[in-house]
């Protein structure tokens, strides 16, 4: 759209509007996913992509494509939404991060190839078409994928939860008696009751005793996803081949899973977080003053591998800080977080006009300072989800007691 000169500035905005479009579809998608069901959001994202994807292709101005972009941000994000919660409530408890590291590397995977995709074939009209054609490749889905179990019980519809079971188990060989799909319908009626009995909103999360781990996790999920996208869009300024750059940024996001598998286990959650944010917010900050490219590229990669991880962290001990009767509310407005902060990165980016290694002091400047915070976290790894507010509130008033007593101590 010959967007230079005067009008280059409407390059940053339409990122910007794209992440809204992201923010929209995290909150509208989500909701629906818990209304109707994950499959049939599943295939409403795949036919809004569909529709919206083409149509952009065909976009005439600016202004007819922007509309249609922030609608492709909204179903992708709903599709990769819809997608993480589907593969995790498909598998047991065991397997669960397991299975969202293994989403998170073809995410990667994905990720290099449009670097490829864009180099061979250069035309943004025709690139668009080329990844969003193959969606109806997933027509087949309608009837391999079935819906979530977990969804169904929790919506009282035993019957169709146990039919899946016994195709489930038929397809492993594997028999499962009625007496066994009777008590797993009793076990999800027995968590209902123990959780309802009032609404719970994200006031609750704003209470004394709980509001300072909220605004923690809140705020590093802003720093990450605005570190994570603003590497990705920079990857063009930092000199040589922008396409190579583009595919390596990618390429570490799959080291950076194993890491995390590897380590999160038996070193824990809250301090490999701290580290690695503090190491990629100062890889961050040496990249802005590195003038050799060969060295620049290497310390933005470290950077990008590290709020790749970093990233990944922080969306685990989301799911396991906030208590059982606000997880949904805490992680829903965590992937808010999130996308504020990927609708700041462009405009972040911005700042090299006023001084070329400004965007990068300030993504590791944030970088830096959120990763101290996270040791103000509560260790998660081995520890029993917390049920209610009570049992967060509990822990916080006596971890402050016991920080009261060692000062003491110590004066």
């Amino acid at each position: 759209f010959d967007l230079v000169c005067d009008k280059e500035w409407l390059r940053s905005t339409s990122k910007t509007l794209y992440f809204f479009g992201r923010l929209i579809g995290a909150v509208c998608f989500g909701q629906l996913s818990d209304i109707v069901g994950r499959k049939p959001t599943f295939f409403a994202c795949l036919l809004m992509l569909l529709i919206v994807g083409c149509v952009a292709s065909a976009a005439p101005n600016f202004y007819v494509f922007i509309p249609f972009y922030i609608l492709q941000g909204a179903a992708q994000t709903g599709l990769f939404l819809v997608i993480f919660i589907m593969g995790t409530e498909l598998v047991g408890p065991s397997y669960r991060m397991f299975a969202g590291f293994v989403i998170h590397a073809f995410y990667a995977i994905g990720y290099m190839t449009l670097a490829g995709l864009s180099y061979g074939i250069g035309n943004w009209r025709y690139i668009e078409l080329v990844i969003t054609v193959p969606v109806v490749l997933f027509v087949p889905y309608i009837w391999l994928l079935p819906e979530s179990i977990r969804w169904l019980l929790s919506n009282h519809k035993e019957e169709e939860a146990k039919r899946i079971i016994r195709k489930v188990a038929a397809a492993n060989h594997v028999e499962i008696s009625e007496e066994l799909l009777e008590d797993l319908t009793k076990l999800d009626e027995k968590s209902e009751t123990e959780t309802k009995g009032r609404k719970y909103t994200i006031i609750d999360l704003c209470r004394p005793g709980i509001i300072c781990l909220s605004l923690n996790v809140w705020f590093n999920w802003l720093v990450n996803a605005m570190l994570y996208y603003g590497l990705s869009l920079g990857t063009g300024n930092l000199g040589g081949d922008p396409y190579i750059n583009f595919c390596i940024a990618g390429a570490v996001e799959i080291p950076a899973c194993i890491m995390c598998i590897l380590i999160l286990n038996p070193l824990g959650r809250r301090r490999p977080l701290c580290v690695i944010m503090v190491i990629g917010g100062a890889a961050c900050i040496a990249t802005g003053f590195i003038e050799l490219i060969p060295l620049k590229i290497t310390l933005a990669m470290i950077g990008k591998f590290c709020i790749t991880s970093s990233y990944t962290i922080i969306y685990l001990m989301a799911a396991e800080v906030f208590p059982t009767v606000v997880r949904n509310i805490g992680i829903g407005v965590s992937s808010m977080c999130a996308r504020i902060g990927g609708m700041l990165a462009p405009q972040i980016l911005e700042l090299n006009r006023i001084w070329g290694p400004l965007p990068l002091i300030v993504f590791g400047g944030l970088a830096i300072f959120s990763g101290t915070l996270a040791l103000l976290l509560p260790e998660t790894s081995g520890k029993p989800l917390p049920q209610t507010l009570e049992d967060v509130i509990g822990t916080e008033k006596r971890k402050a007691k016991y920080r009261g007593i060692k000062m003491k101590d110590c004066s």
